[in-house]
């Protein structure tokens, strides 16, 4: 999931600085519904190879 928050957070940061709390929804909204699902996917087949380093590191925070 973090991986496709850190999307959506690049993507909002592309279109500049919003102020206004109605604008920054709808620009939330926006690029929401613009994550496709390959992308998506993308995110889940990482998953195995971050549960592994996670146990390699008994749970601790791993670089991804």
């Amino acid at each position: 999931m973090e991986s496709i928050w850190r999307l959506l957070k690049q993507r909002l940061k592309n279109r500049g600085f919003i102020t206004h709390p109605t604008e920054l929804r709808q620009a939330i909204e926006e690029e929401w519904n613009k994550i496709t699902l390959e992308e998506i996917n993308t995110a889940i087949a990482t998953m195995p190879e971050r549960v592994a380093a996670l146990n390699e590191r008994n749970g601790l925070p791993i670089p991804f």
